[in-house]
């Protein structure tokens, strides 16, 4: 889970820090503060593109830190996706975005890609809002659930392998019967390619390293000054520090036999020559690096405005561009092979798509043994959340005709529809044509309970989930959330006090204005301060003695303080 999160110069976030524990933790705050920039150092934390006009206007870069604990199970899940393990099962991620468009990305203190980020956020943080709740309207995506449900993401996964190989033999084969000419063409180009990349022998982290150097290069004229200066000082100018130590030696040469402190001071004098003389001398070679004709200075700035040609031409840079060299290389391996390997490439083919249609076929049993578990379940929860006459079902179809390839996709030869209805008496149709907004987010609400035990994800972030839904139903999704909560770490956007009393932290999001500088703050509200917080957002503009008693009550109910007087 997310323990720590620092924020700085992100949107009208100046410095912000954010202590979390574990369950509902509700973030507050009128709209229009910077509860939005929150969410945006969420998907930071989780290696998304970040728009660069985010970074604060008195600033030219922002950052992003946070830092996460994990069990023991989870630590190792992640340590095997970053190739090294986790000490204490602690995990410290930043993000640096500059104004400019660069970013930075550091894993536990090291320099390390988005990419690999991108690859353990599904393990960190999920941020779940409106938006998100119309992901169930998009193909597959209810299929993605009922798996999640299920725990069949093994199963599923083993068939993704599979039927990705498979389509890699199938495309290879493609590549031999497009013909020796299309062949020979594709050919032709791979190999300018790689006859003017081969030729750049370049390596993918060059170009940086060339520009570092320039840039010390560019100043060494202040570099060699300080050297210079340096040298002087220990050695050339008169009463220099070499000579003061000599001298102190010499002065006390006669008397260290009087006493060991000052043996000991004459052997530190001379000990101390030794490596200040050698240092001073090593300065030397800095200068002869340093020690670059203009010819050679230009030759450099040559081949950094060679790489920056490639890169652009090929629209990749560094280490992508020599992984495009090696794309290119094995695509003409691939290219080079003989008609004759086709009877036995495409018998092969056939048995692979043998093995997937029966994998295919356990999966779609495992799946049918889970529908209705899941649906019950749901509609358990639906009731909690003011859908008590909602009903659900389950379809679980075969891909159409047409659809994937071979009668299968990566995700099987299945697809998956939850049929809805809101009231009795109607007929049960796809969410997408019967569910508001507000039922939607309640069905996304209650989907993520019952998947709640069998997500991996650390931290779940809901955006105003309760957006569109009034305050009597309120209490439900805090419930909802605080159950959540006892599998992860929930996080929680709101205007509803019936929800934010649920909450075992309360922070309150607070924009100030100082002259013309306007910034955001993020503070913890506890006792009678979250009381005020509360009342406040009961009252619409400022808390009352109604809605201070109010919003004690409604605070104490929430956290189980209150007694039934007869025990």
């Amino acid at each position: 889970m997310l323990v720590h999160l620092t924020i700085e110069n992100l949107g009208l976030i100046e410095h912000a820090e954010l202590e979390m524990g574990p369950g509902l933790q509700v973030l507050t705050g009128e709209t229009g503060v910077g509860k939005s920039m929150l969410l945006a150092s969420m998907a930071i934390l989780r290696g998304e593109r970040t728009r660069t006009d985010l970074v604060r206007r008195t600033a030219d870069r922002a950052r992003v830190r946070g830092i996460f604990h994990f069990d023991e199970s989870a630590a190792l899940k992640i340590s095997e996706l970053l190739g090294s393990p986790i000490e204490d099962g602690e995990l410290v991620i930043e993000r640096e975005v500059r104004r400019e468009g660069r970013s930075r990305c550091r894993i536990d203190g090291r320099e390390n890609t988005t990419t690999l980020l991108r690859r353990i956020a599904p393990l960190l943080i999920e941020v779940i809002g409106q938006g998100h709740a119309l992901t169930l309207l998009q193909p597959g995506a209810q299929l993605d659930l009922l798996d999640r449900f299920g725990g069949l993401q093994p199963l599923r996964e083993e068939h993704a392998r599979s039927w990705h190989e498979a389509r890699g033999l199938a495309t290879r084969i493609l590549h031999i019967e497009e013909g020796v000419r299309a062949r020979s063409d594709r050919r032709l180009f791979l190999e300018h390619i790689l006859e003017e990349l081969d030729q750049a022998d370049f390596t993918g982290d060059e170009r940086e390293n060339l520009e570092q150097e320039l840039e010390l290069l560019e100043d060494r004229d202040r570099l060699l000054a300080s050297i210079e200066t340096v040298r002087q000082r220990f050695e050339q100018q008169e009463d220099s520090i070499l000579d003061r130590l000599a001298q102190t030696r010499r002065d006390l040469q006669e008397m260290s036999d009087l006493h060991p402190g000052i043996e000991a001071l004459v052997e530190g004098c001379a000990g101390s020559s030794i490596l200040l003389s050698d240092a001073v001398r090593g300065l030397a070679e800095v200068e002869s690096s340093l020690d670059l004709d203009a010819q050679l200075l230009e030759q450099k700035r040559q081949r950094v405005d060679q790489l920056v040609t490639l890169e652009n031409r090929y629209q990749r840079i560094g280490v992508d561009l020599s992984d495009y060299r090696e794309e290119c290389r094995e695509q003409l391996v691939v290219l080079g092979g003989d008609d004759d390997e086709l009877p036995e490439l495409r018998e092969g083919l056939q048995r692979c798509i043998s093995q997937l249609s029966e994998g295919a076929q356990r999966l779609h049993v495992a799946r049918l043994a889970v529908v209705v578990q899941m649906v019950e379940q749901s509609t358990a929860e639906l009731t909690d959340l003011g859908l008590g006459k909602a009903r659900l079902e389950g379809q679980l179809m075969t891909l159409e005709s047409g659809v994937g390839w071979n009668g299968m996709d990566e995700r099987g030869a299945d697809r998956f529809e939850i049929l809805f209805c809101a009231n009795p008496g109607e007929t049960l149709r796809s969410i997408g044509d019967v569910a508001s907004g507000g039922e939607l987010s309640r069905l996304m609400l209650a989907l993520q309970r019952v998947l709640a035990g069998s997500t991996r994800t650390g931290t779940l972030v809901f955006d105003e989930i309760d957006s569109g839904v009034g305050g009597r139903l309120g209490a439900a999704i805090g419930e909802k959330l605080n159950q959540i909560g006892i599998d992860h770490q929930v996080l929680c956007v709101t205007h509803l006090p019936q929800v934010a009393c649920h909450g075992a932290r309360h922070h309150r999001v607070i924009k100030e204005s100082k002259g013309q500088v306007t910034s955001t703050r993020i503070e913890e509200v506890t006792g009678e301060s979250r009381i005020r917080e509360l009342a406040s957002m009961l009252r619409g503009d400022r808390a009352t003695e109604r809605s201070l008693e109010e919003a004690r009550e409604m605070y104490a109910e929430a956290q189980g303080l209150v007694r039934d007087p007869g025990h």
